[in-house]
């Protein structure tokens, strides 16, 4: 996996809603009181396949996927993405917000057999 760093804001939302369309789910999104505020976190998923977004003011967004899935965005949004180390997508923060994904999959699953 491949990570894009310091993506305009702008173009980090159009991506998502790009993918979106592209018939990507959203498996996690962070809910939290800062979200598009101060910070974001989003998990999308196709497939076997997955693709993190992390945000924040300060140093904007970042994602992380497979290298041919960054390489096919930028040919369709005619954009180039500049590879680096994450500041939001960093193994300690991933961690941190699968938690809760994995939490509301297993609530979701337990809903759906028991009520």
């Amino acid at each position: 996996m491949v990570i894009a760093v310091n993506i305009e804001t702008n173009l980090w939302d159009s991506i998502i809603e790009f993918l979106i369309k592209e018939n990507w789910k959203v498996s996690y999104k962070y809910d939290g009181i800062d979200a598009g505020i101060d910070f974001g976190f989003l998990i999308l998923k196709k497939n076997n396949e997955e693709i993190l977004f992390g945000w924040d003011n300060w140093v904007e967004g970042e994602i992380k996927c497979e290298e041919a899935r960054l390489k096919y965005i930028e040919q369709q949004l005619g954009v180039s993405f500049e590879l680096g180390e994450p500041e939001n997508l960093k193994p300690e923060i991933i961690e941190l917000y699968r938690k809760p994904a994995i939490k509301k999959w297993w609530q979701i699953i337990w809903l759906k057999l028991f009520n």
